[in-house]
């Protein structure tokens, strides 16, 4: 038997990486986002104050998140309720984290947006539009 056609009942290891454009900064979580991406995280952090505009947290892949990690979605979050050129959205963020943000106080405080299931994901920034004029049509209804 191929060990590569065996499913693995091994925790995938967590990452944290940044890509930047024209309309911001596109952080991505993905696995376990604990203290072992603490380096990466600042790395990431710094990056996204350098280049500015609005932050997107794409978290979709996200299997475990420790307080280390909620604390730098939360660092995220602050950046932009202290400079309101970097606000910041959790983009497909899992049950496990909306937990925890319930948990902490922060249910509802931070801006969250869903892709739809057909949604581009080589352009997250179009979840948050298609979020917003869903937002906007049941508003008006």
């Amino acid at each position: 038997m191929d060990p590569h056609d065996q499913q693995s009942d091994q925790p995938l290891p967590g990452s944290v990486a940044v890509r930047h454009d024209e309309q911001g900064s596109v952080v991505t979580l993905r696995g376990e986002v604990d203290a072992s991406l603490r380096d990466d995280a600042g790395l990431t952090m710094a990056a996204v104050l350098a280049h500015g505009g609005p932050v997107l947290v794409e978290m979709s892949g996200v299997t475990f998140i420790d307080s280390s990690g909620l604390a730098f979605v939360i660092q995220l979050h602050r950046l932009g309720v202290e400079d309101e050129t970097q606000p910041c959205t959790l983009l497909n963020p899992p049950d496990l984290v909306l937990e925890m943000l319930e948990m902490v106080g922060l249910g509802g405080e931070i801006p969250l947006a869903f892709t739809p299931g057909d949604g581009d994901p080589e352009d997250p920034w179009a979840g948050i539009a298609a979020a917003e004029a869903e937002d906007l049509a049941s508003s008006t209804a």
